[in-house]
């Protein structure tokens, strides 16, 4: 297992991983520290021995673009950890109705599919990661469903790849633009960020925690990526929504548990005495399920919440 410490970068080279120098510090206090020894950020080493592009089983032109993602998402990352700089003279809060509607019609112009606002819970907050901004911008943008269906197939795949860039990329111009408004802001990339998306997203009012931990949600269950942007600029209130028929029917449904093709999913999550993180995958399993079935991801197809009939 590999673990990404705050003060260093990466990059990827085909199959390796390099860690570069310390990167040198900011200049200002982060808003949180992770204190959760529970909670780290972890990315497994067998990720990375995923080929560039799968044209062993599509043709050239679909190999070209999931090697265009696959390396712009990780390129994504490490840009999205750079983020913190810049804000060393942004010291504005106050915000208006009007800006935040801007800001969300420059959101949906990028093809943004969920934008709501909750406090950073410093709970998730990965252990160690240093956290800039006290307020949670959350993200999301679906992964479309003529592709997910595809499920488990490199077609699926790439289009999980392709959310990941996209939204990440999004997600770094957003955090840009609030910074260049004079608010001290931070992107999380949708591969990774510093905190737990799934308790943010849950809290910002935009759907419900799976069986298998996945968000769910009315309008693409689990197909779904998310990204955060972290900020002290003043947010406004999320709306309520009614999520009692939704939670109900995922209760009593189990499908995830039940088809998982790495039986990675936990039938009874796991609960830490001394931490808030609840954990409903086997890491190993589901990493070993990704590598032998053409990338899996099953669970995004198999939730009854997240078909389209047509």
């Amino acid at each position: 297992m590999i673990i990404i410490k705050e003060n260093r970068e990466y990059i990827i080279n085909n199959k390796n991983i390099n860690f570069t120098k310390k990167m040198s510090e900011i200049d200002i206090e982060p808003t949180f520290i992770g204190k959760n020894e529970r909670l780290k950020f972890i990315i497994p080493k067998e990720l990375f021995s995923m080929n560039a592009g799968p044209a062993e089983t599509i043709d050239k032109e679909l190999a070209k673009k999931f090697s265009k993602y696959l390396r712009g998402t990780f390129k994504g990352f490490k840009d999205a950890r750079k983020t913190k700089y810049g804000n060393e003279n942004n010291k504005k809060t106050k915000t208006t109705s009007v800006f935040w509607e801007k800001f969300e019609e420059k959101a949906k112009k990028l093809d943004v599919d969920f934008i709501s606002y909750t406090p950073v819970d410093e709970r998730f907050v990965f252990y160690g990661l240093k956290v800039y901004g006290k307020n949670a911008i959350v993200l999301g943008m679906e992964m479309k469903w003529d592709k997910i269906k595809t499920a488990p197939s490199a077609i699926c795949e790439i289009e999980v790849f392709r959310v990941y860039k996209v939204l990440g990329d999004v997600t770094i111009e957003l955090a840009e633009y609030l910074k260049n408004e004079g608010y001290k802001s931070e992107a999380h990339h949708p591969f990774g960020g510093k905190l737990l998306y799934g308790p943010h997203a849950v809290s910002a009012g935009l759907g419900v925690l799976g069986q298998n931990g996945l968000i769910i949600t009315p309008e693409f269950g689990p197909r779904q990526r998310w990204g955060i942007i972290t900020t002290d600029a003043e947010i406004p209130d999320s709306k309520v929504r009614d999520f009692d028929a939704l939670q109900e029917f995922c209760k009593n449904c189990g499908l995830c548990v039940l088809e998982c093709k790495g039986k990675a999913v936990y039938e009874e999550p796991f609960k830490y005495k001394d931490a808030p993180n609840i954990t409903h995958i086997d890491r190993s399993k589901c990493i070993q399920s990704i590598l032998d079935n053409t990338y899996c991801s099953y669970c995004l197809k198999i939730c009854p919440q997240g078909k389209k009939e047509n």
